[in-house]
């Protein structure tokens, strides 16, 4: 059960089982999740899920910074939710193709902290070292 709705599950293993999650429009409060081995008697897991609707990126400001990182980016747009954790909600920044000096460095990620519905915040990372122009 997720919220107020019941879904079935699929049983793979005794530590794990899987659901799809159900439409709901309710995306101001996280739902719990309960789990019921017979459909009647449901039992609360502790954790709770997140319904939000995609939000629509416009573009960040500034759109540079010092290579030593620290910048705060305001990623722009509309539908950001406040219903965010900085453990899974990222900014994840990438070289450009074609960048001076480019080096085959994986992405970095950093928190991305919600604002407002229009606005998330992150910093950039440091040790982009060999390039200047990121994907965000």
């Amino acid at each position: 059960m997720i919220g107020d709705k019941i879904i079935r599950a699929t049983f793979f293993s005794t530590v794990r089982i899987v659901c799809y999650s159900p439409p709901n429009d309710n995306i101001a409060a996280a739902v719990p999740v309960k789990v019921s081995l017979n459909g009647v008697d449901f039992v609360d897991s502790g954790f709770f899920f997140s319904y939000y609707t995609q939000p629509v990126l416009e573009g960040i400001e500034p759109i540079s910074g010092p290579y030593l990182g620290g910048t705060q980016l305001n990623v722009k747009g509309n539908l950001f939710s406040n219903i965010t954790d900085p453990s899974s909600v990222k900014c994840k920044f990438t070289f450009k193709n074609g960048t001076a000096g480019y080096r085959a460095t994986l992405p970095k990620t950093m928190p991305a902290f919600y604002i407002d519905q229009h606005t998330m915040m992150c910093v950039s990372p440091n040790g982009f070292i060999g390039g200047d122009k990121v994907y965000v």
